[in-house]
């Protein structure tokens, strides 16, 4: 506990200490209703102002034999991890290589021990990391020709080194003996198959592991075991089919302190499982309970009359129809924020009818992460506060704290962006940091004109054009974007990111500021948006388009950014 959430701590028990014996001289209700809302200022004090502190890991290291040549193709290395409220994207450090090839840079982590992928050229690698060091050494002369031109030192080195090792046999082993497709009518009888395809692999790891290593068997056989979960819950997502009672202790989720990539796609599928398969409650209404207790939360100013009221609905006094009409007149008062709660109330109501006590404290904590693209920092921040204080699994509070402050890192730079926007245009964009360019469409009279304005604004210069939508694959190609534009050739190619016209302004803004992504930011409306589906040939979303100097196409359906080998295909054809 922070010394600011001690001293809150230590206040309220004296107040209480206080409040007790003095209204004890009150009637009954009144009394219940003092002690109600006492108890609702108490657990708002304990509104996190930021996100709990994070144990840090240091990754250092060196490229040995680092030449000028693989300097030039791989500049920096990277180190990625996942949140397990967000595990389809990575949180990534990137370390720009020192001339003697050394690097270092640092990591934050929720769980105590946590899978990470170190990216550097054609080589990808987990390990484990815990706060502490762990030190990287990669041979440049032997990165494509050794299977594990790879070493670990620091936390944990002689774990790390041996998976390595088992990490390249197993994906070798993979490749000459690949899973079989399974056929299976039913939920029971894919888990059967799925889990008779976990032990063949784990048999591939005890037949190849030689030297006991309790950590290492810990890390291989929950990471197979949680692929085999995840495989399993994503059939049943396709299927719609429930999960059967005598295999629910086999598929449960796994809640140790140990955090692997395996682990947070089970927790993935899981999700998705979850809001495929759950049916709606059959009153889409909250019970009048409920209301009431978010009304004396969230409402201000209500007369000590209507809070007595109110307290008896919480107590579960069922109210008159007539009633009815008061209680919509105390919603409205705050309805913007009481309708971001109740949708709230509404989905853990729901999904705690069908699901564990253990299952709805995490599916709880992934609302937030299922909503933030779709929302501005203004109404996922209300959620947070909202659903924070009833987490049990302190992890998932770990977690929902990072995706906060994630979030919330370009609050003061959105808010001062969004007033400026109206100015933004496309001969004069906002630059709201360093190369990241928004510009204001106005060519919505015409749907051809913002097309003839973009050709003619980067005249002589190659356009690379990504087309977006505002989901996990198009937020993860704005990622994505950065490090194909750094291992281009300076200077060389303009990068345009071209919203589809659903998302609204300021979600759109939010999401072009926090990408990061360098180059000039527009959305389309309707009509703009319907023409260069046309004139592009679109046929699946994110899309990418590739321009010469004169204007002329190289490639509609050009390689997206995180496609090696597509852009290795047309390499010498826009470069030469």
């Amino acid at each position: 506990m922070n010394k600011r959430n001690k001293a809150i701590l230590s206040f309220c028990k004296n107040l209480y200490c206080i409040v007790l014996p003095a209204i004890s001289f009150f009637p009954p209700r009144l009394q219940r209703l003092l002690l109600l809302l006492w108890l609702i200022v108490f657990s708002a004090l304990f509104i996190p102002s930021s996100y709990a502190q994070t144990d840090t890991l240091t990754v250092r290291g060196k490229i040995e034999n680092l030449t000028v040549r693989l300097y030039r193709q791989a500049p920096e290395i990277t180190v990625a991890r996942v949140n397990i409220l967000q595990s389809n994207q990575e949180i990534v450090r990137a370390a720009q290589l020192q001339p003697d090839g050394s690097f270092e840079l640092k990591m934050p982590l929720v769980y105590p021990l946590e899978e990470c992928y170190v990216t550097y050229a054609n080589v990808v690698m987990p390990f484990l990391g815990e706060k502490g060091t762990v030190e990287i050494t990669l041979n440049g002369d032997s990165l494509t020709k050794s299977e594990v031109p790879i070493r670990f030192g620091g936390a944990h080195a002689a774990t790390n080194n041996r998976h390595a090792h088992f990490y390249a046999a197993f994906n070798k082993w993979l490749k000459a003996n690949p899973e079989k497709p399974i056929k299976a009518a039913t939920g029971f009888h894919f888990w059967e198959k799925v889990a008779q395809e976990r032990d063949r692999k784990i048999s591939f790891y005890r037949n190849f592991q030689t030297v006991k290593d309790t950590l290492l068997d810990k890390w291989v056989i929950s990471s197979l075991n949680d692929a085999a979960k995840a495989r399993f819950y994503s059939y049943l997502s396709q299927e719609k089919q429930k999960l059967a009672l005598a295999i629910s202790a086999s598929t449960e989720l796994d809640t140790s302190r140990f955090f692997t990539f395996a682990k947070a796609d089970s927790y993935r599928q899981f999700t998705n499982y979850a809001l495929a398969t759950t049916p709606d409650l059959p009153e889409s209404s909250l019970p009048v309970n409920t209301l009431a207790r978010l009304i004396l939360q969230y409402v201000p100013n209500i007369s000590t009359a209507d809070s007595l009221k109110l307290v008896g609905y919480v107590q579960g006094e069922t109210a008159k129809m007539r009633e009815l009409r008061w209680l919509s007149n105390l919603f409205n008062q705050k309805e913007d924020t009481l309708r971001l709660i109740a949708a709230f109330e509404l989905y853990t109501r729901k999904f705690g009818a069908a699901h564990s006590a253990k299952e709805l404290d995490y599916l709880n904590a992934v609302f937030y992460a299922e909503n933030t693209n779709n929302f501005t920092l203004k109404n996922t921040t209300l959620w947070y506060n909202h659903l924070r204080p009833g987490l049990k699994n302190p992890y998932y509070v770990r977690s929902l704290d990072e995706l906060h402050h994630i979030a919330n890192l370009d609050s003061a730079l959105i808010r001062t962006s969004e007033p400026k926007m109206s100015d933004a245009t496309l001969n004069n964009p906002l630059e709201v940091v360093s190369g990241v360019l928004l510009a204001n469409n106005t060519s919505s009279s015409d749907e051809t004109l913002l097309w003839d304005q973009l050709k003619q604004k980067f005249k002589g210069k190659k356009v690379y054009f990504i087309f977006w939508t505002n989901d996990e694959w198009g937020r993860r190609v704005l990622a994505e974007a950065n490090a194909l534009r750094a291992s281009l050739p300076p200077n060389s190619v303009e990068f345009v990111y071209v919203s589809e016209y659903k998302t609204s302004d300021n979600v759109w803004l939010e999401a072009a500021i926090k990408s990061r992504s360098r180059g000039l930011h527009l959305k389309l409306d309707e009509s703009q948006n319907d023409y260069f589906v046309d004139e592009w040939a679109i046929t699946q979303v994110p899309y990418a388009v590739l321009m010469d100097a004169n204007g002329k196409y190289i490639r509609r359906g050009a390689p997206l950014p995180a496609d090696r080998e597509g852009w290795s295909k047309i390499w010498n054809k826009v470069f030469n």
